[in-house]
């Protein structure tokens, strides 16, 4: 099967079924039939197709939460193009960079065309637009798909480049088609359920666990922008109650983020609040803050929030998206590792990926023993788009090991067949001959009230561990000496690890580079504090 046969089904699917989209929260959500969906893919594809698209054409996708261009890109999948999904352009998005990456990925890539998406109308661009139809376009009935096999590519999605440049990640049917069923089969899907995401859909969560899943098994979607949910977290919360949401995918800073918000909730807000319906929610894309998630549970369990419902998975672009993810009616299990941290499960590995880990040294690690994971099979791609793959041990260029496994960066436990995430290989603080992770610190400090999630990076600087975190309130100035001193505290009452006041810095807000998916690119923000560029508040 092909992701060919995904949008053709949508012909024949029941018109009570469809698209819910949100993009202004105060206007109410536009419902798209997936049967009209269907037609105006048909239309897409010919409007696409006389503009000189054809298979094999390369598109660069900003890839934005809109009707237009989720119907363009079922459209040039339709067509056989390959849509190279990127993040669009956006409020607080440097414009001279974000063209920069523009420029990089056309001509690394060889785009033919740039899908003219909203958010870039008005940029000045070299390379050729393809302009979105008239929203008036007619729908068509039928369309003519090109022919397409399993082994030819979908789309290209984008690594979240923590440490480098995104990599081109090339999907392609089968992979995608297999990786969806995995998901469909773990969530038990029901003829009733309904899905939310606010999810970007550049991002392999949104793309393919969001939007593409719920397709696939042609369930209701609610869908919203990332703006939407940050604008109003308890506005999000109150949707899954109102419309009954059985599935949902988020990030864990959502969880702290709606935390923060709900403490200062009138309860008459969340009075009729319901999430008794919400049975799975896929929580993954970065560390598992435990502490929030048991907090999260607790606050809303009188609203009906069940203790198995938040389901902390592991997964990424390179793997199409899940490799693991704690069972429907398990509350996931927690460990405590050899530094007297807390690891939380992200439940067995599916079926089809063999998984191993791996030793500093190389070897393989016992139950237990904190090591690189390492994977093969599954819905794992063969390389990185026209890549030659990365240097292994032996200086060979390939995408695996000479082992034919891949090592993701990523570094964890096994227990008891379950695997318990610890970190990135490169967050990775070695004290006292013990390893630390710069999100152990991060979710210790973001328990204080003056802390904001997602506002905080801790790194490693001429072998000091060092805290910076985003601020522009003045009352935390004022008192800066003694947040640092709660700083420190927190962190030696949690990890027993004593950082000075003077290594605790607050620091003007937009200076913790991230990446597309919102994680810290830690080693741009410790290479920008060692040369002193970082500003500090004031």
């Amino acid at each position: 099967m092909t992701a060919i046969a995904m949008i053709q089904a949508l012909k024949h699917t029941d018109s009570r079924l469809g698209l819910f989209l949100k993009q202004d929260r105060a206007a109410e959500s536009k419902f798209l039939a997936y049967c009209e969906m269907y037609q105006k893919i048909a239309a897409y594809m010919e409007y696409f197709r006389a503009a000189g698209v054809k298979a094999g054409s390369r598109v660069l996708f900003p890839f934005e939460t809109t009707e237009g261009v989720i119907i363009a890109f079922f459209a040039l999948v339709g067509l056989g193009a390959i849509p190279l999904s990127v993040k669009p352009y956006s409020m607080g998005v440097v414009k001279e960079s974000y063209l920069e990456f523009l420029t990089k990925v056309t001509t690394q890539y060889q785009a033919e065309f740039i899908l003219e998406a909203p958010s870039i109308r008005s940029l000045e661009l070299s390379f050729q637009r393809l302009q979105l139809p008239d929203t008036d376009i007619q729908p068509q009935e039928s369309a003519n798909f090109a022919a397409i096999t399993d082994t030819d590519i979908a789309f290209v999605q984008f690594s979240s480049g923590s440490t480098s440049f995104p990599k081109g990640i090339p999907v392609t049917h089968g992979k995608i088609v297999t990786q969806m069923q995995a998901i469909a089969n773990h969530a038990q899907n029901r003829p009733s359920d309904a899905t939310a995401s606010w999810l970007p859909l550049y991002h392999d969560m949104g793309l393919v666990g969001g939007l593409l899943t719920t397709l696939y098994v042609r369930h209701n979607l609610h869908l919203s922008t990332p703006m939407h949910f940050l604008m109003n977290p308890v506005g999000w919360l109150s949707e899954l109650s109102e419309k009954k949401i059985a599935i949902a995918v988020i990030p864990d800073f959502a969880i702290s983020y709606c935390l923060r918000r709900l403490a200062i909730t009138d309860p008459e807000e969340i009075a009729n609040l319901n999430l008794t319906q919400l049975r799975m929610v896929f929580n993954g894309s970065e560390p598992i803050n435990i502490d929030k998630l048991h907090q999260f549970l607790e606050v809303l369990a009188p609203y009906g929030l069940q203790p198995t419902a938040i389901k902390p998975c592991y997964g990424m672009a390179e793997a199409v998206l899940m490799i693991s993810c704690c069972k429907l009616e398990d509350i996931p299990r927690i460990v405590t590792l050899a530094n007297g941290c807390k690891a939380i499960s992200v439940g067995q590995p599916l079926s089809t990926f063999d998984i191993r880990l791996r030793t500093e040294d190389g070897h393989l690690c016992r139950e237990g023993e904190i090591g690189e994971i390492e994977l093969r099979g599954g819905t794992l791609v063969d390389n990185y788009f026209e890549s030659d793959g990365f240097a292994n041990a032996k200086g060979e260029r390939s995408f695996y090991n000479s082992d034919g496994f891949f090592p993701t960066g990523d570094l964890g436990v096994m227990s008891k067949g379950e695997l318990f995430v610890t970190g990135r290989l490169n967050d990775r603080f070695k004290i006292n001959g013990q390893s630390y992770f710069a999100s152990d610190f991060e979710h210790a400090i973001e328990s204080l009230p003056f802390v904001q999630p997602s506002k905080v990076a801790t790194i490693q600087a001429d072998d000091r561990i060092i805290v910076l975190i985003e601020t522009k309130q003045a009352s935390i100035l004022q008192q800066a000496i003694d947040h640092q001193r709660q700083v420190s505290e927190i962190v030696l009452n949690q990890m027993g690890i004593k950082i000075p006041v003077d290594n605790i810095l607050f620091i003007r807000p937009g200076q913790l580079e991230k990446t597309s998916s919102g994680k810290l690119r830690r080693i741009a923000i410790a290479q920008a504090y060692i040369t002193g560029k970082i500003v500090l508040a004031c």
